[in-house]
């Protein structure tokens, strides 16, 4: 592409530019930003995605929540649940193995251990979507946003949704890890 010095002594690029879009915060921009002019280059060689964390500064740690692994099956038929326990945040304590999630008489959802209940419970909320490919047609996001309009508000501001028989599995997971 090549590149031209602009009044300034900066070079510029011909006919392209750069993208630098992932993982980009104020502090990161800062850093890539005094990268480029040490290096003799003009910033307008630059362009810098917004992602969240420039937009909200929302994550998984500020939502509390994240996805883990609770239940393998390996290749051979084995199974076995898999559970989280940092001995240094507590909070980031995982659940184990398969779940089946039902709204209680209030309305409010809990979590169960799947052993606890019936199979192909219809009262489950959870549905399989992808299973090494599509299985289930999930709700568009324009329904799913008038549910939780509808439903949200109903709810307890704050509410205990693990069942007692998950709090027993839990214990014992936990012991298990300990011995």
């Amino acid at each position: 592409f090549g590149s031209y010095t602009n009044k300034k002594g900066y070079k510029i690029l011909r006919g392209c530019s750069v993208v630098q879009g992932d993982s980009v915060t104020f502090e990161s921009m800062k850093t890539i930003l005094n990268a480029v002019k040490e290096a003799g280059y003009s910033v307008q060689n630059l362009t810098i995605g917004m992602g969240a964390a420039l937009l909200q500064k929302v994550d998984r740690d500020t939502m509390s929540f994240a996805t883990k692994l609770c239940h393998i099956t390996y290749a051979d038929g084995t199974r076995r649940d898999i559970m989280k326990a940092p001995k240094t945040d507590s909070s980031k304590t995982s659940l184990p193995g398969e779940f089946v999630v039902k709204k209680n008489d209030h309305g409010v959802p809990i979590v169960y251990p799947k052993e606890a209940c019936i199979e192909n419970d219809t009262e489950n909320l959870l549905r399989v979507v992808y299973d090494h490919g599509k299985v289930f047609k999930w709700d568009d996001f324009d329904t799913i946003r008038r549910r939780v309009a509808k439903e949200w508000p109903l709810l307890p501001r704050t509410y205990d949704n693990i069942s007692p028989e998950l709090k027993l599995k839990i214990s014992k997971c936990l012991q298990e890890i300990k011995n």
